[in-house]
């Protein structure tokens, strides 16, 4: 991508560009590994442990532009993994709906670029559960392919990193979805998380230690109690609280209906950007509205204890604890060609996992686990260069 320049501050991105960078779109993705993933791992614990509910999702809204992807746009929260993203990607993909209606996350590029940043140092389970690094050109080739929706951040890294002193307060928007949104002739489908900042609560973002982390390919440190509770369990930095995570479908945007009608090349960065703070002002208008409606019980304990009661032969799937061995089973032993018959648990299979991922011990040892993880993250890194 580098040969292409500077390609941030322009406003058009060409056709060679973009089939240059197809490879971006199509890294590691597996449609079939995604949704056995999701049945298998995402599932249980979406179901049980965050015990998601979705409002105003039974159908999804159909593409005003036939020819390109809807942009769906949400706030980030939490302070902690992005587990609000997930969570959202997992319900789509369980409901196996065809390419065009399902959605693609562009996510930070920090969490594919740093091994320790995927989830139990699975390398490359970003690229196969469909994400995208999230840059301009990244973003227009999906744009321009015409495969899925495409599910952006506008808030950026800031979002999931304001800190629990600004939860609910939407920090600055890109404006590259103005962007797509005006060339691509394709409205904005906001939607809100609620409750995910108290994924991990009283967590706070002090800026000069962000700077330090961010150096190692930390986006931000998440200082509070709960990260310091992952130095002796390190298992404990991938997850988050038990809590009760709701979806709520917004009014769509059309921002041609925002802007002048005029041809793209003409709209000056300074348009995009107040085009982008008013969408910033009708979202953080209804995202306060529907935390009132529907952020009241953050946590609902007794609805959790129901829930995982009544799912407790699942236990092993959704108790944050297990999360590691589970995930690092599932990559070790499945294969696409048998299906989810290579998934079915055995001794042997227990074995062969540690065997081939002694890594995954490490989420577990105190203190000393961080070190092997990051020789782990050193060696993968080596490799890649």
């Amino acid at each position: 991508m580098e040969n292409f320049g500077n390609i941030r501050n322009r406003l058009i991105i060409t056709d060679k560009e973009i089939e240059a960078n197809r490879e971006a779109y199509t890294r590691g993705f597996s449609k079939n590994y995604l949704e056995t993933f999701c049945e298998y791992i995402l599932n249980p614990i979406r179901k049980v442990w965050y015990r998601a509910e979705f409002v105003g999702f039974d159908t999804l809204p159909e593409r005003n532009n036939p020819s390109s992807p809807l942009i769906y746009a949400t706030n980030h929260s939490g302070m902690a993994f992005p587990w609000d993203a997930i969570v959202f990607v997992s319900e789509i993909a369980d409901r196996k709906y065809p390419d065009p209606d399902g959605v693609r996350a562009l996510i930070s590029p920090m969490l594919t670029k740093y091994p320790y940043m995927c989830p139990f140092l699975i390398d490359g389970l970003w690229w196969k559960a469909g994400c995208i690094n999230a840059t301009l050109l990244n973003f227009e080739t999906g744009m321009k392919l015409n495969g899925s929706n495409i599910l952006i951040f506008p808030e950026g890294i800031d979002g999931i990193g304001k800190g629990f002193d600004k939860r609910y307060e939407l920090q600055k928007f890109r404006t590259s979805f103005i962007r797509m949104s005006i060339r691509y002739k394709s409205d904005v489908i906001p939607f809100y998380t609620i409750n995910g900042e108290f994924n991990n609560p009283l967590a706070y973002n002090f800026k000069p230690l962000t700077k330090i982390v961010r150096k190692i390919g930390m986006p931000f440190f998440p200082f509070g109690p709960v990260i310091f509770m992952a130095v002796f369990q390190p298992w404990i930095f991938y997850v988050s609280l038990p809590s009760k995570l709701t979806f709520v479908m917004g009014k769509s945007v059309r921002v041609s209906d925002m802007v002048e009608n005029k041809p793209y090349e003409e709209f000056s960065q300074k348009e995009l950007k107040l085009t982008a703070e008013k969408i910033q002002t009708i979202m953080q208008k209804e995202l306060l509205d529907y935390k009132k409606k529907y952020g009241k019980k953050f946590y609902d304990i007794k609805g959790l204890l129901k829930s995982m009661w009544q799912n407790r032969r699942l236990f092993f799937r959704y108790f944050p604890m297990f999360w590691p061995l589970v995930m690092t089973y599932f990559e070790v032993n499945y294969d696409e060609k048998i299906g989810k018959d290579s998934l079915k648990f055995s001794f042997k299979k227990c074995v062969k996992t540690i065997l081939k991922r002694p890594i995954v011990l490490a989420m577990y040892l105190p203190v000393l686990g961080w070190l092997f993880i990051w020789l782990k993250t050193r060696s993968i890194m080596k490799k890649r260069c």
